[in-house]
């Protein structure tokens, strides 16, 4: 009763919020213009704007389904506002950033924005197939004069060391662990040697970075009954299931099932799709094999209970794209925010 009474409270304020600011300007006719133009909306109504941010702050502390989002900050250059943070809808609570490296001061200064005015986090995602990638491609570089000398778990070391020290240098609110691993059950001596070794330098050295980092948080993504050791998930806030591929809700199930292990917390389990990718002509990315969009699968899926799982966060993959799928920006991440948090936008 008191979680929907907060997000009634707060719905309550955003209605009365986009009334008095659509009633106050003729320029504006719908909530997109509220959201393109906040510093008019503190204008207008400084008060009942106050009121709103204070709300959604308490809101963000109060028990609900977090909503992920990725977000493909490669442009540097904006020159449309779905290369904009700040224009993500409020009631996201954590925003991934794609590209955590060589931030500018502008993204700098929209990740301070929505951390302090919304109390959005703002996290990066350390993948261990993109680290394995690497090192691959420098093996396949190397030549008989310059050979690659370094071993896959030294390279590990440097390249997560690296990617982790991003935290502190941009000032990231934590991190999202991606790590799928694979099944052990039928690998070989040395092939289960080599795979245990490289779990457990990565997995280690972000629990060992954790500890020294207490007050950033940590997420998973990934497969995780594949882990050899799951103590990690103790800490995290979500594990999230990846739902990329997945071609029917159907799908969705069955990877959250699969995921669904002794020793692993079921408080937190969460579910990850694609959004839709503009360079994509056949629609294949962040669509279901009937053509729906896998956000909507989501909104429709995930409020449902599951072998008495209860999925308690959602996320969506390179998420600026659904900025341009409708009239209002961003309409099917608030769809999928209002499925599973009634009353909230």
């Amino acid at each position: 009763m008191k979680r929907n009474k907060k997000h009634t409270i707060f719905g309550i304020l955003f209605s009365m919020l986009t009334i008095a600011v659509i009633t106050s300007c003729s320029d504006w006719t719908d909530v997109e213009s509220v959201d393109l133009d906040q510093a008019n909306i503190a204008n207008k109504n400084p008060e009942l704007y106050a009121k709103y941010l204070n709300n959604l702050r308490e809101y963000k502390k109060s028990d609900h389904t977090l909503v992920y989002v990725w977000f493909d900050n490669s442009e540097k250059t904006p020159f449309t506002r779905a290369q904009h943070i700040i224009d993500l809808p409020d009631s996201v609570d954590i925003v991934g950033m794609i590209h955590p490296d060589n931030l500018t001061d502008w993204e700098l200064k929209e990740m301070a924005k929505i951390r302090t005015d919304k109390a959005t986090k703002v996290i990066y995602s350390i993948d261990f197939e993109s680290i394995k990638a690497a090192y691959n491609t420098k093996l396949e570089l190397a030549t008989e004069e310059e050979p690659v000398s370094e071993s896959f778990v030294s390279f590990l070391i440097d390249s997560l060391g690296y990617s982790l020290s991003l935290a502190n240098k941009y000032d990231y609110d934590g991190i999202c662990i991606t790590y799928a691993g694979k099944s052990r059950l039928h690998m070989r001596p040395d092939e289960l040697k080599e795979y245990t070794a490289n779990e457990t330098a990565f997995i280690n050295m972000v629990t060992d970075w954790h500890k020294r980092n207490q007050q950033k948080i940590i997420s998973y993504e990934g497969k995780p009954q594949n882990l050899i050791d799951p103590s990690l998930l103790d800490d995290c806030l979500s594990i999230l299931i990846s739902g990329k591929e997945a071609t029917n809700a159907n799908a969705l199930t069955y990877n959250l099932q699969l995921a669904v292990k002794e020793n692993i917390p079921e408080d937190r389990y969460g579910m990850v799709v694609m959004a839709t990718d503009l360079n994509d002509p056949n629609k294949k990315i962040g669509y279901f094999a009937d053509g729906s969009l896998a956000i909507k699968g989501l909104a429709d899926w995930a409020p449902i209970a599951y072998g008495g799982i209860t999925v308690k966060a959602v996320g969506i993959y390179n998420v600026s794209t659904d900025y341009h799928t409708s009239a209002q920006d961003y309409f099917y991440t608030r769809e999928l925010i209002s499925s599973v948090n009634p009353s909230v936008k």
